[in-house]
């Protein structure tokens, strides 16, 4: 059996999955499996495949969305690692290599991802260290609170231990959006480390109207998730007060940020609804009352 379960879920990309695919067959660490999950594509993806037949191992569903096809290829998964790889995007051809090495070596950790470079549609370098170029703060070592704060994981540069996923559960099917924000939640919360290689080992593509660019679903799936580590995950009682406190004005935030949204776009009454939840929720909140009156009277009033 592999050590390396390489999962590729793919969706109508035929354009870019055969740069993918060829990306994780030039890995210079060399014990592993690629699965792609087509889920329910209807360009030429088919063909592209049939190109690496001998290869790597297809398998085809009616459209699920990409936790669906992730959790198959899971189910199809026999490698002691998880790593994924999105069918626009791309490896260095070290990257697993690395990664192995680094897990190998950090028992305390459940997963390992690195720095990113950004590239476009033809394969030009936006950044080339995104996280060091644009300062973000990565979670790294036992993170959870970090984590509930921000994510700034890209799901292409994870390496991550089976037996952990199965611990945790896979990806939520609820979810369209975030299900992977969510599933590294959930192994923060396991009591696992998080490794971090402060080096690109991965290529992301940034296309204009991906799923990840759409305001509203992004903010709507990131309450769903929310609320869902509060009610269902028990959150607060596996974790502490100050983990539920964050996810609570996290919460609020979003759906603050919701009818924002709802009144710009002139869904003034959806707006309104909102506001006043979260009135009777947290009725001394000022901003609330002034974000109200915003709904309910004409723009050129104010």
């Amino acid at each position: 059996m592999p050590r390396v379960s390489v999962i590729t879920p793919t969706f109508n990309c035929a354009r870019f999955l055969g740069r993918a695919i060829a990306s994780a067959l030039s890995q210079t660490y060399t014990d592993y499996e690629v699965i792609a999950v087509d889920d329910g594509s209807t360009d030429d993806t088919r063909d592209v495949v049939a190109r690496f037949a001998t290869k790597i191992r297809y398998f085809f569903q009616p459209t699920g969305g990409p936790s669906s096809a992730r959790n198959l290829a899971l189910s199809k998964a026999s490698g002691e690692f998880i790593a994924y790889l999105d069918a626009d995007d791309m490896w260095y051809p070290h990257k697993l290599e690395s990664q192995v090495a680094f897990l190998d070596a950090h028992a305390e950790s459940g997963l390992v991802h690195s720095d990113v470079t950004v590239i476009d549609e033809s394969d030009r370098v936006i950044r080339r260290r995104s996280n060091r170029e644009t300062g973000r703060e990565v979670p790294q070592g036992y993170c959870l609170t970090d984590l509930l704060r921000r994510c700034h994981i890209q799901t292409l540069t994870v390496l991550e231990r089976r037996d952990h996923i199965e611990a945790t559960t896979a990806f939520d099917e609820r979810l369209k959006r975030l299900e992977d924000y969510l599933h590294w939640i959930l192994v923060a919360m396991e009591g696992l480390a998080f490794g971090y290689i402060d080096e690109p080992l991965a290529m992301y593509r940034w296309r204009v109207g991906s799923l990840s660019r759409n305001d509203q679903g992004m903010a709507e799936a990131r309450a769903t998730m929310l609320e869902m580590l509060l009610r269902e995950k028990n959150l607060a009682r596996r974790c502490g007060k100050e983990a539920a406190e964050i996810v609570r004005a996290q919460l609020f935030n979003v759906k603050r940020d919701l009818a924002y949204l709802d009144r710009i776009n002139s869904r003034r009454k959806a707006a309104c609804r909102r506001l006043i939840d979260l009135a009777w929720e947290s009725p001394l909140r000022a901003g609330l009352y002034v974000d109200l009156a915003k709904c309910c009277i004409p723009q050129r009033w104010w």
